[in-house]
């Protein structure tokens, strides 16, 4: 790093975007005031300018990347909170909040005129609908599946969104197409999922956090859990792919599947899926559950630089050993 990093002010950080994206000041105005970059600072001396925090260069070439991929303000603020830019943790509180109220809005919406003993058929219409979408918005599409075995890959998942308890009882048997259709199951011996314990008899079944479980674990996290949530997210976007098949072991063919849906995800992932990417180990946090409470200690013992090299020397290690 230079002795003396140059701060850029306005005109420099604009002509850093490059002559076809460089944003207007108007522009800039309105990113500061949402959070999206950092504010200036007037220079002491005689010359009266206005200098950004060194680095902000590359948090407008972050934010307009995010920009191409969402006009969502509040995915791109997590996104550029989630790769260590200065973000305030209250603008994340609040965009964290911002998605589980959208959340709870498609469940009414989704749910309007269904009463009683109607679950199923909602689940049904809407597995349906979702199986045949492509696109970003769709479900991954890890292993070739008959449509129907897709369509029952979606209820289950729909169910677990609207947190319908009844109907991710009565679908267990469809978590079977939900594995294959995330590249976790092979065959029908289990594949992946089967070494991994996750078809264990009696053992909770795959689900996600309801919007009422996110909403209190975001309402009563702290300032440094979300600062650990955001490590745990970070390593996971950026260290899961190259891990994954060195902790895999033997199991990595049977996996083939679920690495290249790994790659392919986390290598620019989806603006729309940080959102539950934050909820599901803030839930767990605020659950005290005892793998994540035993990863915030260890995560705690640790210089946050000293992240990455933790992982390589696990890459290493694990590669040798084998």
């Amino acid at each position: 790093m230079e002795p003396n990093p140059k701060r850029p002010d306005t005109a420099e950080l604009i002509a850093s975007a490059g002559v076809e994206e460089a944003p207007s000041a108007r522009s800039l105005e309105l990113w500061r005031y949402r959070g999206l970059l950092p504010r200036p600072e007037r220079q002491r001396g005689a010359r009266a300018r206005w200098l950004y925090p060194v680095g902000t260069e590359r948090q407008l070439e972050r934010l307009l990347h995010w920009r191409r991929r969402t006009r969502s303000q509040d995915q791109i603020l997590l996104a550029l909170w989630l790769e260590g830019f200065p973000i305030c943790p209250e603008r994340v509180r609040r965009a964290l909040a911002g998605f589980v109220s959208g959340w709870e809005k498609m469940i009414v919406t989704e749910t309007a005129g269904s009463g009683p003993g109607e679950e199923a058929a909602l689940v049904d219409g809407l597995a349906r609908r979702v199986a045949r979408m492509r696109g970003e918005p769709a479900f991954p599409r890890a292993a070739r599946m008959r449509l129907s075995e897709r369509e029952a890959a979606c209820g289950y998942m729909l169910a677990t969104v609207l947190g319908l308890d009844e109907e991710i009882a009565r679908r267990e048997s469809d978590l079977v197409h939900l594995e294959r259709m995330l590249g976790m199951r092979s065959g029908h011996d289990g594949g992946l999922s089967a070494q991994l314990g996750l078809r264990e008899p009696g053992g909770a079944a795959m689900r996600l956090p309801t919007p009422t479980e996110v909403r209190a674990a975001i309402e009563e996290a702290s300032a440094m859990e979300l600062e650990f949530v955001r490590r745990v997210v970070y390593v996971l976007l950026f260290w899961l792919p190259p891990l994954l098949p060195v902790l895999l072991g033997d199991q990595a063919v049977k996996a083939a599947h679920l690495v290249d849906l790994v790659t392919e995800i986390f290598t620019d992932p989806p603006p729309a899926a940080f959102p539950f990417l934050v909820a599901v180990p803030l839930v767990l946090l605020h659950a005290k559950d005892p793998a994540i409470v035993e990863l915030q200690t260890h995560l705690d013992s640790l210089d946050p630089s000293a992240v990455g090299g933790e992982l390589a020397k696990l890459v290493a290690t694990a590669k040798s050993a084998r």
